[in-house]
């Protein structure tokens, strides 16, 4: 698996970039604003999350380009 790889939600409220099986960024839409969520997975509930955004069993991710991560991370808060 080539890292990083990027989803969202089908709905577009949130984006994610994965780094590595341990690692992910998520820009979560609130309101107008972009807030971002840094995932450091140092327990199993948080590796399976990640795990799962990207097997995507639950059809509720989808992939998409790093630009539209990129555009959105230039416009959050932190």
């Amino acid at each position: 698996m080539n890292f990083p790889i990027y989803r969202r939600l089908k709905n577009g409220k949130s984006y994610y970039r994965i780094s590595s099986m341990e690692h992910m960024t998520e820009l979560q839409q609130l309101g107008n604003k972009w807030l971002v969520h840094e995932l450091h997975a140092r327990i199993l509930p948080e590796r399976l999350l990640i795990s799962d955004i990207l097997q995507n069993d639950g059809s509720q991710f989808e992939e998409c380009e790093s630009i539209e991560f990129e555009q959105r991370l230039n416009t959050t808060t932190f």
